[in-house]
């Protein structure tokens, strides 16, 4: 669901490396959907995913500001059933990120834990 989601926003190959490319609404976004990713996590983070959602899909989404992130997750994510990593030393529920944009529009989950939102 979430991969056909993000498909259809036309993602384009870049030229040189062949990696997902998307600009959309202003933005530009890198996308990776191989879930190469996961070699990047510790085996306790993975095990937490685990013990939450199962075998883990991963998705890497890099873009140019927190804007563009805000408003490329607030289209792919509603009705998500799975896990958002923050970057920032958070896992949240799909839902639970959305529900905290909407309630703080401005929050920078860089700078900001959820629990002070």
């Amino acid at each position: 669901m979430l991969e056909g989601r993000i498909r259809s926003f036309e993602l384009v190959a870049d030229p040189v490396t062949g990696d997902d490319k998307l600009h959309w609404r202003g933005y530009s976004y890198y996308i990776d959907l191989s879930g190469g990713i996961l070699a990047d996590y510790e085996g306790e983070e993975l095990e937490e995913v685990k013990t939450r959602i199962g075998e883990p899909y991963a998705v890497y989404v890099s873009c140019q500001s927190m804007d563009a992130a805000r408003a490329f997750l607030r289209d792919v994510l509603p009705g998500i059933d799975g896990l958002l990593d923050t970057n920032h030393f958070e896992i949240l529920r799909a839902s639970e990120f959305l529900a905290l944009v909407e309630r703080s529009p401005d929050w920078d989950w860089r700078r900001q834990p959820s629990t002070d939102v």
